[in-house]
């Protein structure tokens, strides 16, 4: 009798467990995440004209690219590194080097984005280029709020 209180009393807990998990994955609402790709998002918002269309896709595949390249390198460093946990040959040194390079990555990164959306700003008008910086100011405030403290 206990075990079949305790089996149940566990399930219960699972299957509200999973329906907490599935009210954050779909229950945030369309505003907290514009639908299809972030390009498409501002296109739609700054009211591209052809050509400034054109330019942007360009701008964007590039930098898809060269981010994919980061990511990619940024994986495979930090696969090495904690492949590096159980060996015992794997020095204090070796996981400095690692995480300098992790870093150096991450901060390619971030430029990369800095200068995406620099670009961006180079093809739009003044109007949409005011636009586009409220548009990132939304978003790294946005971004903020949802950073937790340690």
């Amino acid at each position: 009798m206990k075990k079949n209180l305790l089996l149940g009393l566990l399930l219960l807990f699972l299957v509200v467990m999973n329906g907490i998990l599935l009210f954050m994955l779909f229950g945030q609402g369309p505003e907290r995440r514009p639908p299809g790709p972030p390009g498409d998002f501002i296109v739609k918002e700054l009211r591209f004209d052809e050509n400034q269309m054109q330019e942007f896709r360009k701008l964007s595949k590039a930098h898809f690219k060269s981010m994919r390249v980061l990511d990619e390198q940024s994986r495979r460093l930090k696969d090495e590194l904690f492949n590096g946990i159980g060996d015992k040959n794997f020095t204090t040194g070796q996981v400095d080097s690692i995480t300098t390079l992790i870093a150096q990555l991450s901060k390619d990164k971030e430029l990369n984005v800095f200068n995406h959306f620099k670009e961006v700003g180079e093809i739009c008008t003044p109007e949409q280029k005011a636009k586009l910086d409220k548009i990132i100011s939304n978003a790294l405030h946005r971004h903020r709020k949802g950073m937790r403290p340690h």
